[in-house]
């Protein structure tokens, strides 16, 4: 089991070295370029939990045809099972496009999906079934059948998929993403913190120091 959660987690090594490298040129893979960063609820995000009775906010900056990501999606669903309205998990839009042409109407499918309140259904139906569309060539008749077996409106579906309004809050997430110094996925925040992913159980360490120092301030 050891061996292949490091296998899974050189994912993410890969994932960020290679976009570093096409977006940013010789980029050290973990440069921060802010070291404070102010995050907030939006009403356009989604997110698991209740805000009013959550002492943590886990902002997850995510690409759905990442490998990191989906192996990810496990290990926060066990960390939101643990912590229960402890914690709320945000998850935005950070498509890295120049090495995943899907991940940007992957995140308009998961979006037109939540104009029907399933966006998290959709979530986890794109990340489960990350290989059958991830090498289309065109794979939004994929995602309309997606959207059939989570019985929406498919012609609603589809107008919303190709809305502007959908394309450009996914980009304005990227570009928030983009101007935090992020170069890779998927990558977290617990409250303000940007999250040096190390291993696969960096997240809650960082989730435990929180709750540590919160309690300190008490």
């Amino acid at each position: 089991m050891k061996k292949e959660n490091e296998k899974l987690f050189l994912w993410i090594f890969v994932g960020i070295s290679i976009f570093s490298l096409v977006f940013m040129g010789f980029v050290s893979s973990f440069k921060i370029v802010k070291k404070e960063y102010q995050l907030s609820l939006r009403e356009s995000d989604h997110f698991l939990g209740d805000p009013k009775k959550a002492k943590i906010i886990v902002y997850e900056y995510s690409d759905f045809e990442c490998p990191a990501c989906k192996a990810f999606v496990s290990i926060i669903k066990g960390l939101k099972e643990k912590y229960k309205d402890k914690i709320v998990v945000v998850y935005r839009h950070f498509p890295l496009t120049e090495i995943h042409p899907n991940a940007l109407v992957a995140s308009q499918a998961a979006e037109a999906a939540g104009k029907q309140g399933k966006f998290w259904e959709m979530h986890d139906i794109l990340f489960l079934r990350q290989d059958e569309w991830k090498n289309l060539s065109n794979p939004k008749e994929t995602f309309i059948k997606y959207a059939q077996e989570l019985k929406l409106d498919t012609k609603k579906f589809i107008e919303d998929f190709e809305s502007e309004e959908i394309k450009n809050k996914i980009l304005e997430e990227r570009k928030e993403a983009l101007g935090f110094g992020l170069n890779g996925t998927p990558s977290f925040f617990v409250n303000n913190r940007l999250v040096n992913l190390t291993s696969f159980d960096s997240l809650e360490e960082e989730i435990k120091k929180e709750f540590k120092n919160i309690n300190t301030k008490k």
